[in-house]
């Protein structure tokens, strides 16, 4: 089979977008915005005056690593002694070894401290604009290994190439061509209904606006929500912990193993840039300071999964299926008693309705299964960056505590800054009271 025969269905003067929703590249920025701004006010802490200067006011400690504002050590906390008094922090360094970090806690009073206090949410906030200022270093860095833009591309693309030759090495069958290529067949089965103006039409518009809108903002919305209505904020550390190692994880790919996305091929390939070809591409998919060449693994599909494992964590289902298997195969669980230590986060889960078990645990299934047709569709991820991305989130999960090794120098940051990080609003911690 010649080229000209994989490539024969392609209509006379090529593609047309037939169908296509104009939005203004300020729509994204303002929908972050949207979620953002009254995320930081819904979650403030009531009852509380930036500027009340009561000199006898004190930060309260809980019992919790994550709860703190700024504990005295990683392992113990307790109130603060004598106010005015602020002895330094105990850290473990790597785990290895205890060193000494100033205790911000001084700084309370100062009115940009306050104003945390008052809108905890200003933290992630600010963590997450630095994860989207290193993810757009990237590809300045991966250009510096390569060696300069050329190669840097053309590397990528044999990369992409070879992601596709492993995929048909299982699922090839008996096609030829492009047609061994599963991306390749699903995105012309969409082609050719739009081609033909049947339902597909929309549902390829569907996919198109929804690969250029959902994972910024989708994934802020979930940060968001998660914040507001995670049972405790060590829960809720552990999502942002999985998801910030996942990125770093995903950066150090993007910088080292640069891989074009199937829409970026060679037009000999077959594959057609749908989101672009109906100028649905989002104001985060273009720029200098893009990097086009993200796509091993694919993030996209990598916050889906994380997103869609806490809705269904979240929805006791899978907790509620073992338990059920435990006391009445296994036989381990004895229905008269209670468990005085049992998590106060899975007590807490246990309470929701079975309606809203059910929609979270149907949504967190659904949800990566959209975005895996989302980004198959429309040429932008092959199968493969989904499972590298599995694979990613599941180590993140596993290591993500290690990230606490940052701890020492976050001290040394609001030390620098003359800054008290906020006691957060989630979880019990909402109602605590701060003078």
């Amino acid at each position: 089979m010649t080229e000209g025969d994989w490539l024969g269905d392609v209509p006379e003067g090529g593609w047309k977008a037939t169908h296509s929703w104009r939005m203004p590249e300020w729509v994204e920025p303002i929908i972050i915005i949207l979620i953002l701004f009254p995320s930081m006010y819904l979650t403030r802490r009531r009852n509380y005056s930036i500027f009340r200067s009561d000199k006898s006011q004190t930060y309260k400690f809980l019992d919790d690593v994550d709860s703190t504002p700024s504990p005295r050590s990683s392992n113990e906390f307790e109130l603060l002694p004598h106010p005015g008094v602020h002895p330094p922090k105990t850290r473990w360094l790597c785990g290895l070894v205890r060193i000494r970090t100033p205790n911000s806690s001084r700084f309370a009073r100062h009115v940009h401290s306050r104003i945390l206090q008052k809108f905890p949410f200003l933290v992630e906030m600010f963590y997450w604009a630095l994860a989207l200022g290193l993810y757009r270093a990237t590809g300045a860095l991966a250009q510096l290994i390569y060696g300069g833009q050329r190669k840097m591309w053309d590397s990528a693309a044999n990369h992409g190439l070879a992601l596709l030759e492993a995929e048909a090495y299982f699922w090839a069958g008996d096609y030829e061509g492009p047609e061994r290529w599963l991306e390749w067949r699903i995105q012309r089965w969409f082609l050719h209904g739009s081609e033909a103006g049947d339902w597909r039409v929309w549902f390829l518009t569907i996919l198109n606006r929804g690969y250029a809108l959902i994972h910024i903002p989708g994934t802020v919305g979930f940060i968001s929500y998660y914040y507001a209505t995670a049972p405790t904020h060590r829960r809720f550390c552990t999502v942002r912990r999985t998801l910030t190692l996942t990125n770093i994880l995903a950066f150090v790919c993007f910088i080292l193993v640069p891989t074009c996305p199937p829409r970026l091929l060679d037009e000999k390939y077959g594959f057609v840039d749908t989101v672009n070809l109906e100028s649905a591409e989002s104001v985060w998919m273009s720029g200098k300071f893009v990097n086009k060449l993200a796509a091993f693994p694919s993030m996209h599909f990598g916050y889906a999964f994380c997103i869609g494992c806490v809705f269904v964590a979240d929805s006791g289902v899978v907790g509620g299926l073992v338990s059920k298997v435990e006391k009445h195969i296994l036989r381990t669980a004895n229905s008269d008693t209670f468990d005085d230590d049992e998590d106060e986060d899975e007590v807490v889960l246990a309470g929701r309705s079975p309606l809203a078990r059910a929609f979270m645990f149907s949504f967190g299934i659904w949800y990566p299964c959209w975005i895996l047709l989302t980004i198959v569709g429309t040429a932008n991820h092959y199968f493969i960056d989904a499972l590298a991305a599995v694979f990613t989130v599941l180590f993140a999960y596993i290591f993500n505590r290690s990230l606490l090794v940052f701890l020492p120098l976050e001290d040394y940051l609001l030390w620098a800054w003359r800054l008290e990080k906020p006691v957060p609003t989630t979880g019990r911690t909402k109602k605590l009271v701060v003078d």
